[in-house]
């Protein structure tokens, strides 16, 4: 058993981290933009996770048939000294018949293959760990400018274990965290300014996981990652009205049951 069934944090004392496994692409044989922030988005996503104890894995412009070989080779691995599992995308993305997809390079692809065969009857090594899938991808075609927050100084604001070692239970798809650049529907932005030199959700989930991914939950550090985003970056295209000054948010949804503390001992 992974951890107790009332334990309030996940268990991250197995022998390893885990895996993260990173799929950038650059190069497409479809008629889609090359991606020249791909291998600075690459660069900082690995050290970020190496940082953090992770055994980092690069694949770099695979086919669809491979990324899905890639995908079902790792789930069938033994995770069983393995703390978690990170999945990273860097790509293209949109929607096509009210269904969001991924682009790799030959093909379009059902997000949901990111994460189909982690789940806990299919990779059981994994049961019970954390599971954390990470997606740079365009959703849609909208844009969003956003609205003016007024800030008045004079203004404030109120609002109202003991384990036990039994079995139980667990959801197919309990232990898993999705996060996207941005709300569905809506352009992930990239930008060369402000230090930012690569796409903007990469950019601050990097930086914030680097500055405090060791001592901070993570939820915690997610929030601040979506918040950054939110209120940090502003789109710069001034010969484009629909491009310029735009907003982005990144969008979370997790069936985790624990936090999760990424703690490394040197």
């Amino acid at each position: 058993m992974s951890v107790g069934r009332d334990a309030d944090f996940y268990k991250m004392d197995h022998k390893k981290r885990g895996q993260a496994i990173i799929f950038v692409y650059n190069q497409f044989d479809m008629d889609l933009q090359p991606r020249a922030c791909a291998e600075h988005d690459a660069h900082i996503t690995k050290s970020t996770f190496a940082h953090l104890g992770f055994e980092v894995k690069e694949h770099w412009n695979l086919t669809k048939r491979d990324f899905l070989k890639t995908l079902e080779r790792v789930s069938s691995e033994d995770h069983h000294n393995s703390d978690c599992l990170v999945v990273v995308f860097m790509s293209h993305g949109n929607v096509d018949n009210n269904k969001e997809f991924l682009c790799t390079r030959d093909a379009k692809v059902d997000t949901e293959e990111l994460w189909k065969t982690f789940t806990a009857d299919k990779c059981p090594s994994l049961a019970g760990k954390p599971k954390l899938f990470f997606i740079q991808a365009c959703r849609g075609d909208n844009i969003d400018k956003g609205v003016k927050m007024k800030q008045f100084r004079a203004l404030s604001v109120q609002t109202d274990s003991l384990q036990h070692k039994e079995d139980y239970i667990i959801p197919l798809h309990a232990d898993m965290l999705m996060m996207w650049a941005s709300y569905p529907g809506m352009f992930a932005f990239k930008s060369s300014r402000n230090d930012i030199k690569g796409s903007v959700f990469i950019h601050f989930l990097s930086k914030v996981l680097r500055q405090d991914g060791r001592t901070c939950d993570l939820f915690t550090l997610l929030l601040r990652v979506t918040r950054e985003v939110a209120t940090r970056y502003e789109s710069y295209s001034p010969d484009n009205y629909l491009l310029h000054q735009n907003k982005q948010t990144p969008y979370m949804v997790s069936t985790l049951m624990r936090k999760l503390v990424f703690p490394v001992w040197e």
